[in-house]
């Protein structure tokens, strides 16, 4: 058996550290006839977003998107034992949290809850909505992409949420020195018909499989 150092042994690859340095989050209505999103990119298509999906805009950078993710535990105990016998995990929820930049009708429909679809234009440009007696509970699909590299290095990171709805929207202020801000809050629930509640997706042509521990490609 030949002796290996510290350095081979450690398994440090520097190359695996990715950042976000671009980001673009889509939203739709979530419907029945909706397919599921199984892939991101394509060396004959680039990045790929599926029909329907809507642009939320540009989001503030500080802020970024937010991804949480909330377990509860049950710990059982048992008698003469110090630490608990079994631990059970019965809740775990995912959710995605972001404050959009943009003032337009996706934005304003996921901030206000509300849809305004229906929203006309008077002949001098004047448009409103009210805010309804009971906000609209619309589910959502949600895909977010990340990217990290350009051209031939690029790689993309998504996640999709297969159903979500808004649960959250934070305080607006109106001031000289703050842009209006929408952000929102989405709570993910698991989708009957894809099995999940949360994927996450990696391509791109950047991407090093074997590096990262992923099979290759598989061939034509």
């Amino acid at each position: 058996m030949v002796a290996k150092t510290f350095q081979e042994q450690q398994g440090h690859t520097p190359e695996n550290i990715r950042k976000i340095l671009e980001m673009a989050i889509f939203v739709k209505p979530k419907e029945a006839a909706d397919t599921e999103i199984t892939n991101i990119w394509t060396a004959t298509d680039g990045l790929i977003v599926p029909p329907g999906y809507l642009p939320v805009g540009l989001t503030t950078k500080d802020d970024g998107a937010s991804w949480s993710r909330d377990q509860e535990v049950v710990e059982t105990t048992s008698h003469g034992f110090a630490e608990p016998t079994r631990t059970d995990i019965v809740g775990d929820k995912s959710g995605l949290a972001f404050t959009m930049q943009e003032s337009k009708r996706t934005t304003m429909e996921l901030f206000h809850g509300m849809d305004l679809t229906t929203v006309t234009t008077d002949s001098d440009g004047n448009f409103f909505f009210d805010k309804a007696a009971r906000p609209v509970s619309k589910q959502y699909r949600v895909l977010a992409i990340g990217k990290d590299g350009d051209g031939p290095d690029a790689i993309y990171v998504a996640r999709w949420l297969p159903d979500a709805k808004i649960t959250e929207n934070g305080e607006q202020a109106w001031s000289e020195g703050d842009e209006v801000k929408y952000p929102a809050t989405f709570s993910a629930k698991t989708d009957a018909k894809v099995g999940t509640s949360f994927r996450e997706i990696w391509g791109g042509p950047g991407l090093d499989h074997e590096a990262m521990g992923f099979p290759a490609p598989a061939g034509p």
